[in-house]
């Protein structure tokens, strides 16, 4: 089955408008079961998907990453701002950094070996 790069970046836009509601939820409305969770680890893990599914809809790496950065500086500047009950980390945006560093990377793994399957 082949993925068109039409579906591709649906899932890309899909998934950075669900890490925003994510990251914006009011404190006392996120599930308990993420509250269990590693934090940066989380943040790593959001953001390595968001990096990976924008560099295979066909954006430039450069510009992924600068998203990347921007996204995760709007999210932190959003929780200290909005009367949602989330506080600012610079820690966390370093973690939404690392995990853009990690999608990109992956994404060019997996471009090398899967050449053919390519979006």
């Amino acid at each position: 089955m082949k993925i068109t790069q039409t579906l591709i970046r649906g899932l890309a836009v899909a998934w950075t408008v669900t890490m925003l509601i994510g990251c914006l939820t009011p404190h006392d409305q996120v599930p308990d079961e993420l509250m269990t969770w590693n934090d940066k680890g989380l943040h790593i893990a959001i953001f390595a998907l968001f990096s990976f599914l924008w560099v295979l809809a066909g954006f430039r790496l450069g510009r992924v990453a600068i998203a990347g950065l921007f996204v995760g500086a709007l999210i932190e500047v959003l929780q200290y701002v909005l009367p949602i009950n989330r506080s600012a980390d610079w820690l966390d945006l370093l973690a939404d950094c690392i995990g853009t560093g990690v999608g990109i990377g992956s994404a060019l793994v997996w471009n090398r070996l899967f050449p053919n399957h390519s979006f």
